[in-house]
């Protein structure tokens, strides 16, 4: 992934060819469907410009975790496999002179659009989610175009508009990410997140845990972050290790986190005001300064 990234700061998109494809949620078995857009010499420019200063912004890269985020000056690194973003490559990798859209109502109601960037035969791969009309609400943030001819132009025009970004990048055998919720959503990363906690629902070792695990369903809900956090809990698995439950109780009881246990089963009871306290607890996250003796839940454990 480093070799990567280094290709992706080193490419030389001022020199590329652009290639702008839209694409839609398909509802065949494909997962998507791709369309062609004709673009013409001053937008291509100003596509090439806006993409220069990203990649110039981004300095850094980390490992896509479920809870991971990014900063103004950092994005996250994942395998392409492990998203749908080859179902997409292939569409975009087809002959674009036979998928060229003719009517602008094929824009409408795109999920999102991608950018071929071809130079010395090296493609970068940028992808961006679109606002469900693509019309511009803030004018200093986005290229203004029209449809005319068959093709998209750069101009002082509310029809259609491309934000001066992009949700991820991909370049040889690497996704870099930009901005994690658009990129989740464009390639319905969040899918994922619901059916793993579905399954760790299913499993004894974690629903055992609890007199009634109900109370913990209902709070993690469909909130997309607490969805990543069960399942950065099942990657984990502290809950399996012996004595578990012994352990908490008395680390419950000498901290007063307020947490309920059933003396008869020796499981724990959750309730709305411990639910959140739980999910800390089982994701390892609530930690104790030992120059304080402080308290703290914090995003992201990272052991050192």
């Amino acid at each position: 992934m480093t070799a990567d990234f280094q290709s992706l700061k080193s490419f030389d998109f001022s020199s590329s060819k652009p290639h702008l494809w839209v694409f839609k949620d398909s509802d065949s078995a494909a997962r998507f469907r791709a369309f062609y857009v004709q673009t013409e010499g001053d937008l291509n420019i100003q596509l090439k410009d806006f993409v220069t200063a990203e990649i110039e912004r981004i300095t850094e890269h980390t490992p896509y975790t479920y809870i991971s985020q990014t900063n103004e000056n950092s994005c996250l690194s994942i395998e392409p496999t492990s998203t749908d973003f080859p179902q997409l490559k292939v569409l975009v990798d087809r002959l674009e002179s036979e998928h060229r859209i003719t009517d602008s109502k094929d824009l409408k109601g795109a999920k999102g659009y991608v950018v071929k960037f071809t130079s010395n035969g090296t493609t970068v791969y940028a992808v961006k989610r679109s606002t469900s009309t693509w019309k511009t609400s803030y004018p200093k943030k986005y290229i203004n175009m029209i449809f005319s001819n068959g093709e998209l132009s750069g101009v002082e025009d509310n029809s259609f508009a491309i934000e001066k970004n992009f949700d991820f990048y991909v370049i040889n055998n690497t996704v870099f990410i930009a901005n994690k919720r658009g990129f989740e959503s464009a390639m319905q990363h969040r899918a994922a997140y619901v059916q793993a906690f579905t399954q760790l629902q299913q499993s004894p070792a974690f629903s055992g845990l609890f007199s009634d695990i109900n109370p913990i369903i209902e709070y993690v809900g469909t909130n997309s972050i607490q969805l990543r956090r069960m399942a950065v809990i099942e990657e984990k698995g502290i809950y399996s290790r012996p004595n578990f439950i012994p352990t908490l109780q008395r680390v419950n009881n000498t901290r007063n986190w307020g947490i309920n246990f059933d003396p008869i089963s020796n499981t724990i009871i959750p309730c709305v005001s411990t639910a959140g306290i739980i999910i800390n607890v089982l994701l390892d996250h609530r930690l104790i300064s030992e120059i304080t003796d402080n308290i703290y839940d914090v995003p992201d454990a990272t052991q050192v």
